[in-house]
């Protein structure tokens, strides 16, 4: 039996440069759960399971919202962990910028959780792992160019299938 489909908005941030960063870090030895280039996302709201109907009634408020917006370049400069800092549960390449942070008040305008831009990178701290060491990171940029409803398919890869596109600053 197939589990409810859940779905979220996000940047997809598909970086070879960020990519081959996350590559340095020797992030299997740590954790269960690397994600690949194609996985590579800043995840802007989560709505768990969406109704066909609710699909739609997002796909045009992206629309509306993607109207409103030109591209813009985010700068990926520090690692980012949850969790216990020398057995994270979570680590991802952390960013900030205005732009980004309008857009996820248009998107999410009545949430209550603290946002923390980020792409995971991995997750699920290996128990037999040595202590994780973290060391300042290059910065990278990427331009966001457009918003993405993604379903989330956690039993193939890449595990995020791509529902509905729409570029930043065009009407579709």
């Amino acid at each position: 039996m197939r589990q409810e489909r859940h779905f979220f908005i996000a940047l997809p941030i598909p970086s070879k440069d960020l990519a081959n960063l996350a590559e340095r870090l020797s992030l299997p030895e740590y954790f269960r759960n690397v994600y690949t280039l194609e996985e590579y996302h800043l995840t802007l709201r989560f709505f768990g399971p969406l109704e066909e109907k609710e699909q739609q009634s997002w796909k045009q408020q992206l629309q509306q919202i993607a109207r409103t917006m030109e591209p813009f370049v985010l700068r990926f400069d520090r690692l980012i962990t949850f969790g216990r800092d020398e057995r994270p549960r979570i680590v991802g390449f952390g960013t900030e910028s205005e732009e980004l942070f309008q857009l996820v008040e248009q998107i999410d305008p009545n949430s209550t959780r603290p946002f923390v831009p980020h792409v995971t990178i991995a997750k699920k701290w290996r128990a037999e792992a040595a202590e994780w060491k973290t060391s300042p990171i290059r910065s990278i940029e990427w331009t966001v160019r457009e918003l993405v409803l993604f379903e989330v398919r956690p039993e193939v890869s890449p595990r995020y299938e791509p529902v509905y596109r729409i570029h930043l600053g065009e009407e579709e």
